[in-house]
């Protein structure tokens, strides 16, 4: 089948001050096995040489470079932006540290073939650190009820993809990830209000429209960077912003009682989820992020020892798994 006859994916292509590993993203995207690719490179004003590198590619016939002369504050606005110029049936937001297998786009678009209800296919990720050398995936920390779900199959109903993103952003990465353009495009892109979990908004939202599809071969490497302890304010920030995504997904959705309660629940295992990660930071934020939370959420504190107990359960599944 030639490349007239097979759909055009738009790769849209984020970069900012990483030049180290933009030549390492970008070949893996270049050769990639499918055909019919667009790639769009926005880079938001990088000041460490990276336009230099991304111009060596701009003699590429399908590669449309866009060297941006103001910062615009996230990755979020420079994906919606990249997005702005696409022409594809399917987009797949690509970020300038990470990697992909050279099958990656035609593994994921096979699984739109044969599953016409899906609008988002997505990939177990590797685990890389600053070298590119992979330590673990990201399928070792999801919850059981995820791994036992896709084990059996992978399509995901949207509803229970719902569950699930309700605990934990099961797609952690968007380089991970193959998506309907008329569905993106449905629900106005990536939301530019958070910093963080643009995301993980983003799959909440498809989750009312689609049904989605998981694929067990890890087909992306998904850089880990070294970073600092998270501080206190950095952590109040995230809680609260992830707490605020949480409900204004009930507030601007029709839920049943028992998906409200379920969202709600994940909201308190999330926010105990920082404890485990720093308890020292956790206490420290715990006096100003409950105000705030109890402006949301007046029975946070009995959502939050609920999301203990759930913490405590997939830790005890865990170890049970571990052991069989």
């Amino acid at each position: 089948m030639d490349n007239v006859n097979k759909p055009l994916v738009s790769i849209v292509f984020t970069s900012y001050n990483h030049k180290e590993y933009l030549k390492q993203a970008l070949d893996s995207l270049v050769n990639q096995t499918y055909p019919n690719l667009e790639i769009i490179i926005i880079d938001d004003c990088s000041t460490d040489g990276s336009q230099e590198i991304l111009k060596e590619y701009e003699h590429i016939q399908n590669i449309n470079l866009q060297l941006k002369t103001q910062n615009s504050g996230s990755y979020v606005k420079a994906s919606n932006y990249g997005a702005s110029f696409a022409k594809g049936e399917y987009i797949l937001f690509a970020q300038c540290d990470d990697f992909a297998e050279a099958n990656q786009i035609e593994i994921l678009l096979e699984a739109f073939e044969n599953n016409p209800s899906v609008g988002v296919v997505f990939s177990k990720s590797n685990l890389v650190d600053e070298k590119g050398i992979t330590f673990t995936d990201d399928f070792v920390g999801r919850e059981r009820s995820f791994k036992r779900s896709v084990k059996e199959n992978g399509l995901i109903k949207g509803d229970k993809m719902k569950e699930f993103l309700s605990f934990s952003c099961v797609i952690p990465n968007l380089s991970a990830a193959l998506i309907k353009h008329d569905l993106f495009k449905e629900i106005n892109g990536l939301s530019e209000q958070y910093l963080v979990v643009a995301d993980w908004e983003f799959w909440l939202d498809l989750s009312e429209k689609t049904d989605f599809y998981y694929i067990e071969q890890p087909l992306n490497y998904f850089r880990q960077h070294g970073t600092t302890i998270r501080s206190s304010i950095k952590m109040k920030t995230q809680i609260i912003e992830i707490y605020k995504m949480f409900y204004n997904h009930i507030s601007k959705n029709q839920l049943t009682p028992l998906q409200k309660h379920k969202i709600k629940l994940g909201a308190g295992a999330v926010w105990f989820s920082y404890f485990i990660e720093n308890k020292k930071a956790w206490l420290e934020c715990y006096s100003s992020v409950y105000p705030e939370i109890k402006q949301i959420e007046k029975r946070g504190r009995y959502y939050l020892f609920l999301g203990v107990k759930k913490q405590i359960t997939e830790y005890i599944y865990h170890k049970i798994d571990t052991n069989e």
